[in-house]
């Protein structure tokens, strides 16, 4: 992706239904990846609309009319494909590949599922058992929690209650009839994008995405998009910035943490990105230099960057500006304290001594480099050209704007980022573990305002 004379040929449509296509060949080995996104609603939609999702993803492929689950799954095997349905973050993604050969095939199995997929009562209860048991062990991991907590307190960030995974009681109550009628509802293509890349001629490829998803039309009423954050509900307790809260302990022999810095009203640009890779984004950062490898407290931190969750790129409404920058890390809870000093004075450290112009061009090397890596795979430049994070990029070109973007970016914009959002007062979080008696000295530690997840 060094030039334009290097990048693979590529399509990008919109077909009369409302389905976009992006096609592009990378024959790199005789396979197709296939991912197929379709927006489900809204970032605020709660546990009950959550579970409804899941159980959803859970059926889509098994509950096509006209096909149980062994056809599909026979169906697939010979074709030598794979699907994987997975539902959050307000999508349907249907992840997976096929050879060459079946890709015609596994365009008609996702074409029937979306068309005509029935959600038979057993289909529904056998994957609420299953959905039951899996959320349930979910919900008792530690940074399955941590998350799940921090999402309920960040300040001016989740809007309505978080996404979060639902309860075994949440999935309980999904109704085949409530799954039909999400499925109505949501499930149209006026939103919805199919990325396929691989050993295909693009033309081609496109045709018979046109053929196989002739019969999947927009029947139901969408419920329109927000066009910026919906208020949050009168009674939302969220924490100040300099709060962290002490929840009990998931699993007794480890203590999670994790932090949060809000901005809203701005954009998440190149620098911030680049801030986050010095503090915590990559081997040699700061965090992984002072926590793991000079005072061996964890094994794992790290730093990054995420967008406001309730974007819809694949949308037309206005999108709401905002950005956080998430810290997560893990310790035995006799380390906490030590651990969380040690974490505040390197937050610190980013604001009086900001990031120097051989961090920032590690940190650069280090992002541009894993991304060109990926995207040089077929599942990886799928992967790319199909996140919504991203903005929807309609092909390989559109990628290279922010590497090139890492590359712009000056080490004093790196510096007034890190100022911007690194101080640890600007931090709040929530601590699940064993450690009574913190008392850090950069926070100030609250019992939780919400019962654990």
């Amino acid at each position: 992706m060094s030039s334009v004379d290097a990048l693979p040929p590529c399509t990008d449509i919109r077909l009369t239904t409302g389905l976009r296509v992006t096609a592009v060949r990378l024959a790199t080995v005789g396979r197709v990846e296939v991912r197929l996104s379709v927006p489900l609603g809204s970032a605020d939609d709660g546990p009950e609309p959550t579970a409804r999702a899941a159980v959803l993803a859970a059926c889509v492929l098994r509950g096509t009319t006209g096909a149980d689950g062994t056809s599909v799954d026979h169906a697939l095997g010979m074709a030598g494909g794979n699907v994987v349905p997975l539902a959050g973050a307000g999508h349907l993604a249907l992840r997976g590949g096929v050879l060459t050969d079946g890709l015609d095939t596994l365009l008609r199995i996702l074409a029937g599922a979306l068309s005509s997929a029935a959600y038979t009562d057993d289909e529904v209860a056998a994957a609420r058992t299953v959905l039951g048991g899996q959320t349930a062990v979910a919900r008792m991991t530690p940074g399955v929690a941590a998350r799940a907590l921090l999402a309920r307190h960040a300040p001016g960030w989740t809007a309505g209650r978080p996404q979060e995974p639902p309860t075994p009681d949440d999935i309980a109550k999904v109704t085949p009839e409530q799954v039909r009628a999400l499925h109505t509802r949501t499930l149209v293509p006026t939103r919805a994008r199919l990325v396929l890349v691989g050993d295909l001629d693009p033309e081609a490829a496109t045709e018979a995405a046109r053929e196989a998803f002739a019969e999947w039309t927009a029947r139901g009423a969408r419920r329109p998009e927000p066009d910026t954050a919906p208020p949050a509900p009168a009674d939302t307790r969220t924490f100040a910035p300099g709060v962290l809260a002490l929840h009990p302990a998931v699993q007794p022999r480890t203590a999670q943490i994790r932090l949060c810095s809000v901005r809203d009203g701005e954009p998440l640009g190149p620098a911030v990105r680049l801030a986050a890779g010095v503090l915590g984004g990559h081997p040699g950062s700061r965090l992984v230099t002072r926590l793991r490898e000079r005072h061996g407290y964890t094994y794992a931190v790290r730093a990054w960057v995420e967008e406001r969750p309730w974007r819809q790129p694949y949308g037309t409404g206005r999108r709401a500006e905002g950005h956080q920058l998430l810290v997560e890390v893990d310790t035995a809870p006799q380390k906490a304290a030590a651990l969380l000093d040690a974490l505040g004075d390197e937050l610190a450290r980013m604001v009086v001594q900001p990031p120097s112009a051989g961090e920032v061009a590690a940190a650069r090397a280090h992002f541009s480099g894993s991304l060109l890596i990926a995207w040089s795979t077929q599942a990886g430049l799928a992967d790319a050209l199909a996140d919504p994070a991203l903005g929807a990029p309609a092909g390989p070109a559109d990628l290279r704007e922010p590497v090139d973007a890492l590359r712009r970016t000056s080490v004093e914009a790196v510096a007034e980022a890190a100022r911007a959002i690194c101080s640890p007062d600007r931090f709040t979080g929530v601590v699940v573990g064993a450690c009574d008696g913190l008392r850090p000295a950069h926070w100030s530690v609250v019992a939780p305002p919400v019962a654990p997840v």
